[in-house]
């Protein structure tokens, strides 16, 4: 999934970690289906609106999605608790990807600074969050490499260790230490006092976020209670 520029890029990351911790804990609360639908019919509406998807992205998800379902329903008997499993899961699935593409990295090093994080916990939570779409592209570039010898992975799992996991493995420990070596040689202290030129401000556009939410998260509530 790529960024668009939209509405949610602007929304104070404060707003959408805790959004996702929110839609977290209801997607286990919540045994209603249709309130479970509403959770996921919004958040399908600003992952299509937010970032560009691709059709394989979405075939791809959709066919997991119906595997995961069918499997449940075969395994417990019950395909209304499959249903509800499945739908749980898109509302455990979607936020992460959505908060990750509109959230910048220096946006996000203000939000963690601004509710008074220790140093090395800022910079361990920056690392691994760069270090996410690194390993997607270095997956990708592996992937292909191998098609381009002839060896397709994807219909051949028994060399997934040595032609993909092994190698992605190797590449990683490389990233980790260029950037370790990157902060020494920069004098990196975790310790040493630091200020930002652009502190992060409540606007207009988080308040009428905040307000939505709300309306929204009272919508899904009824529809529970009501079920």
């Amino acid at each position: 999934m790529a960024e668009r520029t939209g509405f949610l890029s602007t929304i104070n990351p404060l707003l959408k970690i805790g959004l996702s911790i929110v839609l977290t804990a209801l997607a286990f609360v919540f045994k209603a289906v249709w309130a479970n639908l509403l959770l996921v019919a919004v958040l399908l509406v600003l992952t299509f609106t937010s970032l560009r998807v691709r059709p394989s992205q979405v075939l791809g998800f959709a066919a997991f999605l119906i595997f995961f379902t069918v499997l449940s329903g075969l395994l417990s008997g019950n395909w209304g608790y499959a249903s509800l499993g499945g739908v749980r899961l898109l509302v455990l699935l979607l936020p992460a990807p959505l908060l990750a593409a509109t959230t910048p990295p220096a946006d996000l090093v203000r939000a963690f600074q601004a509710v008074r994080l220790p140093a090395f916990l800022v910079l361990s939570l920056m690392l691994s969050w760069r270090f996410l779409p690194l390993i997607q592209q270095e997956a990708q570039r592996i992937v292909e490499a191998n098609a381009l010898r002839g060896v397709d992975l994807a219909r051949q799992p028994q060399r997934w260790f040595s032609g993909l996991f092994t190698p992605l493995i190797f590449r990683m420990v490389s990233f980790a230490d260029e950037v370790s070596i990157g902060l020494e040689t920069r004098g990196y202290d975790p310790d040493a006092p630091r200020s930002t030129s652009r502190p992060l401000r409540w606007r207009r556009g988080d308040s009428l976020f905040v307000c939505g939410t709300l309306l929204w998260l009272a919508a899904v509530g009824y529809l529970e209670w009501t079920a």
